[in-house]
């Protein structure tokens, strides 16, 4: 084979790469549509971009970080203000600290939540990421997203825009972790009116 026919081919190949791969390259995405709210999902979830991640989360998700938060605060106020420091120290290390309620916002505490950020797709990754159905419940609130990589994936409508959730099992582990703070608020108001440290 010539020198000039090797480069043509050369450059055909280069060319046919860099055409798959810009198809292949995810939408920035927005949150006009299900299908348009998981690409931008996994642009900031890959650049583990908190902030974007926290306005994407769908109210409802958000209002439980608020109540988690909230517990925790209130029972981290409470010791401190009823108990010496050596005590109120092992009261809150019997709960397991005071980190969540010193957090300064309901953000702070989903970054917390959070397990750590996958890493860019990469070219592989970013067509298993592409999706391959979108389907609407029957009252168009609530969608599943599948794509070619085999996830699986729901967001919720609320207005005109469409909000990421969490998956099933981080959606457990959020509510047990609000359920568990609300409950140990109880058991240190119950304690703390016993020992009348506290208003009834």
């Amino acid at each position: 084979m010539s020198k000039g026919r090797r480069v043509s081919l050369c450059m055909i190949m280069g060319l046919a790469m860099g055409l798959a791969s810009s198809a292949c390259s995810l939408p920035e995405g927005d949150q006009s549509s299900p299908t348009q709210l998981h690409y931008r999902w996994v642009h900031v979830r890959s650049a583990g971009d908190v902030d974007a991640m926290w306005e994407l989360l769908h109210p409802d998700v958000r209002g439980e970080f608020e109540r988690w938060l909230t517990a925790e605060r209130i029972v981290l106020h409470e010791i401190k203000a009823a108990y010496p420091k050596e005590d109120a120290d092992k009261a809150l290390a019997a709960i397991g600290g005071a980190t969540r309620g010193e957090l300064d916002s309901p953000r702070a505490l989903f970054q917390s939540f959070l397990r750590p950020s996958p890493e860019a797709p990469g070219f592989l990754g970013e067509v298993a990421a592409h999706v391959r159905s979108e389907e609407l419940s029957e009252d168009g609130q609530v969608a599943t997203i599948r794509t070619f990589g085999g996830d699986e994936v729901s967001f919720r409508k609320s207005g005109d825009l469409w909000f990421a959730t969490l998956a099933s099992d981080e959606a457990v582990r959020l509510k047990n972790a609000r359920v568990r703070a609300e409950q140990n608020l109880q058991r240190v108001k119950s304690n703390l009116q016993k020992l009348g440290r506290n208003k009834p």
